[in-house]
C-alpha cells in the first residue's frame, strides 16, 4: 500500500450536501479499490489562483489514504469522469 494525499478542487456551484456526496463518492472509490482512508479535510469555497472553467472559487477537499499503485490508475481515470470536480491532484508522499 503506498501513502497518498489528495487534493480537489470541486465546482463552487455545489450546495453543501452535494458537495459532501461528491466527498463520500471519491471515498467509496478508495475503499472499494482496496484502500483505506487515513483522513479528511474540509477547507471549504477558496479563491483560485486562475480562472477554471470560467469560475473563480473552487470547493478545496484534502484526502489522505493509502492504496495500492494499480488501484490508484483507477481512481485517477474514475475522478476525471466526474464534472463535479474541476481539478484534482495525488501525491505519493511515500516518494518526498
Amino acid at each position: 500500500m503506498v501513502n497518498y494525499e489528495g487534493v480537489f478542487i470541486l465546482d463552487p456551484d455545489l450546495t453543501a450536501d452535494a458537495s459532501k456526496a461528491v466527498t463520500t463518492q471519491i471515498q467509496d472509490l478508495v475503499t472499494k479499490n482496496g484502500g483505506r482512508i487515513d483522513g479528511v479535510q474540509d477547507w471549504g469555497k477558496k479563491r483560485l489562483a486562475y480562472m477554471i472553467n470560467k469560475k473563480h472559487d473552487g470547493i478545496y477537499v484534502i484526502l489522505n489514504f493509502q492504496l495500492d499503485s494499480l488501484a490508484s490508475k483507477k481512481l485517477d481515470q474514475s475522478l476525471r469522469l466526474n464534472d463535479s470536480i474541476m481539478r484534482f491532484l495525488m501525491v505519493n508522499k511515500d516518494n518526498l
